[in-house]
This record gives structure tokens, C-alpha cells and sequence, in this order.
């Protein structure tokens, strides 16, 4: 695969900012100009990581190449993917991200094309950007999201990390923008229930998430929304994600038929 490093000059931030992206290659991708826009999976980093970590802690590079799958890889620092009540405008960055690398590269604008994933931070972020942008993505894969917190959650302490940057002088989470029911049930009013994207909720049966996902996923059904769920072993960690990114990846494609024949593997060693 081709991997990009991208620095660009962001219109929501004000400044320059980078992103990340795997493009997939074929044997003949050189031959004409009938390139096929590629399907494309935008994937958020966590709390403690940045746009590199997918990349350099999983084999998502290979499940993607396997796939003929492209992935966006933004960067959005301690935002939890808000526009920040004291910071910056990180909701919209990600869409700006999406656009620009939609607009420059040969990717599939289709929303039945775009699917978004993420661990922990990023997990929430999977599911609000999509909640607030269902009609760029079809499908949603949070992984050891934090969803379903509760009051608790406004105590994380995390080095420099200050909730309060995030949603103000919230006391609650209960009404912020942290309040996933919420947001599921102001998606609803906003866009309606058929035009939400499928979810697919992940997270280890060690993991300290795995109660407030639990919940999440209650939230979900009693706003009559479909969705899928796997817990398994694995807690809060890259060797459970670097598995779970796999499941992910494999259940965007679960009715999705990809040719294969054309592919460039690298790794055979």
C-alpha cells in the first residue's frame, strides 16, 4: 500500500495540522485512467495517541490492503472529537479532513463507501461524528468507546487533559456533549432513524468500559436502533484493539464481495 503523510493548513483550526492515509494498490492502477474510487475507512485515536498509533501498533495496513480499503487517519489531539467548549473546532476538522482527502485522492464519496472506527477517545468519536455526519458514513465501529459514562467521568485525570476545555462548566455529563443518549436521540430528531449508520459496538470483557458500553448499547435499543455488538476477551489495550480493528474491518465487509486478483501483497516474505 501507499502510505501519505499529509500537512495541510486547516480553515477549522487556523493553522497547519497533519493527517494519515493507506492507500491501496493494484497491478494494473497505472494502466489507464478508469481508476475506481475506493471505499474508505476513517479511523480515531484515543486519549493517549495520536494519527500514527494504528499504524504503527495493529496490522490495519494489511487488513485494509486485503480489502482494497483506503483509511483516513486524522489527527485531533484531547479534543474527544468536539468543537470544544475553550479549544478548538475538532467535529468540524474531521469532516474538513474528510473533505479534503476525498477532493485530492481517488476515494468514493459514496456513503454506502465510508464506514468510521476508533478506540477509547476515539470510539466516542466514531459514534458522534457519525451521529452529527450520517450522511458521509454508512457504518460505525467504536472500539472500547467511552459511551454510557457516567458522573464519574468528569473526574479523569490525564496529564494536561481538562474535561471542562471540552464541555465547559458542565457539572453533569447528563446534557453535555458527552451525554451519548443524548446525542442518539438528538441525531434522531435531526436526521431520522433510517438515515443513522449501521453500529457495530466492540470492547473487551476486561476492559474498564466494558459496563458503560453495555449501557450504550441499551441506550441504542431503547431508541429503536439496530445494533450489532461483540465483547471478548481483552482489556483497554493495543493487543486487544490490533484484534478488534481486524473484527471491524471484517464486518464492513461481511456482504461486501472484493476482488482480490489484481492486489499487491508485500509481506510474503
Amino acid at each position: 500500500m501507499a502510505m501519505l503523510d499529509i500537512n495541510f493548513h486547516s480553515n477549522t483550526l487556523g493553522k497547519h495540522h497533519e493527517f494519515k492515509v493507506f492507500l491501496p494498490e493494484t497491478t494494473d492502477m497505472f494502466e489507464n485512467n478508469d481508476v475506481q474510487p475506493l471505499r474508505t475507512l476513517t479511523v480515531l485515536h484515543g486519549l493517549s495517541s495520536d494519527h500514527t498509533m494504528f499504524s504503527r501498533y495493529t496490522n490495519l495496513e494489511m487488513y485494509a490492503n486485503e480489502h482494497n480499503l483506503a483509511v483516513i487517519l486524522p489527527n485531533a489531539d484531547h479534543s474527544f472529537y468536539l468543537n470544544m467548549k475553550y479549544g478548538h473546532s475538532y467535529l468540524d476538522h474531521i469532516k474538513e479532513v474528510w473533505q479534503y482527502a476525498h477532493n485530492i485522492l481517488p476515494l468514493s464519496k459514496k456513503r454506502e463507501d465510508n464506514y468510521i472506527s476508533g478506540n477509547s477517545m476515539g470510539g466516542f468519536g466514531a459514534f458522534y461524528v457519525s451521529f452529527n455526519f450520517p450522511e458521509l458514513f454508512s457504518k460505525t465501529i467504536p472500539m472500547s468507546g467511552a459511551l454510557g459514562v457516567d458522573e464519574d467521568f468528569l473526574n479523569l485525570d490525564w496529564y494536561d487533559f481538562d474535561i471542562q476545555s471540552l464541555i465547559g462548566e458542565h457539572t453533569k455529563i447528563k446534557g453535555s456533549e458527552l451525554d451519548s443518549e443524548a446525542i442518539i436521540h438528538r441525531a434522531i430528531e435531526t436526521h431520522g432513524k433510517e438515515n443513522l449508520p449501521e453500529i457495530y459496538v466492540l470492547c473487551g470483557i476486561d476492559d474498564f468500559l466494558i459496563e458503560s458500553n453495555k449501557k450504550f448499547i441499551e441506550q441504542l435499543k431503547s431508541a429503536n436502533l439496530n445494533v450489532e455488538s461483540q465483547f471478548k476477551s481483552g482489556g483497554h489495550t493495543w493487543s486487544y484493539w490490533s484484534e478488534s480493528i481486524r473484527d471491524a474491518v471484517d464486518w464492513i465487509f461481511k456482504d461486501i464481495e472484493v476482488d482480490k486478483s489484481k492486489q499487491i501483497i508485500n509481506w510474503v516474505g
